[in-house]
């Protein structure tokens, strides 16, 4: 069974009304934040329809086709990962502010992600290799069951190179 929540509402100021500093796109417009959740079991055949559930999403949102392109591939390894390697139910969670994407995929293991190197004649191991360079960042949070990672849109791509690729925690 796979659950679909989207949702688009504005951001308001931290303080319930107007807007703040931090809630101000560089180009001075209010902050807004989309949400995407999906749920499902661990199952292969869900990485398909993250995927495709993801790009219809993000291109509903007016994604460009780079990040959603990026965004599409994090999904996909990092579903596959939970799937594979975790336990229980697979929440994907994608939020889209003017500036980045940010997904977090949880399962219920407790076992962080981690980058491992890859044979020639490997069939897997690669995933977070690729997360890792197609994000401006990413790693685990949440005691190991969540793996997260950023993804510039186009305001903060101006600034954005793929070759740089540090690793820290989120701030949410």
């Amino acid at each position: 069974m796979t659950t679909h929540r989207a949702a688009t509402p504005p951001r308001p100021g931290r303080d319930g009304g107007g807007t703040t500093a931090a809630d101000t796109a560089p180009a001075g417009r209010p902050l807004t934040s989309r949400v995407f959740e999906m749920v499902m079991e661990p199952s292969g055949v869900h990485v398909a329809r993250a995927r495709r559930t993801t790009t219809t999403v993000l291109r509903q949102w007016g994604v460009p086709d780079a990040p959603t392109e990026d965004a599409r591939l994090v999904v996909s390894e990092l579903v596959t990962n939970a799937i594979n390697h975790g336990s229980g139910n697979v929440r994907l969670r994608v939020r889209h502010d003017n500036h980045e994407l940010r997904i977090w995929v949880t399962d219920g293991s407790t076992v962080p992600a981690r980058r491992r190197r890859a044979g020639a004649d490997d069939h897997g191991g690669r995933g977070l290799h690729l997360v890792a360079r197609v994000s401006l960042r990413w790693g685990v949070a949440d005691d190991g069951r969540t793996t997260y990672a950023v993804i510039p849109t186009p305001t903060e791509a101006a600034s954005y190179r793929r070759t740089t690729r540090p690793i820290s925690e989120p701030t949410w």
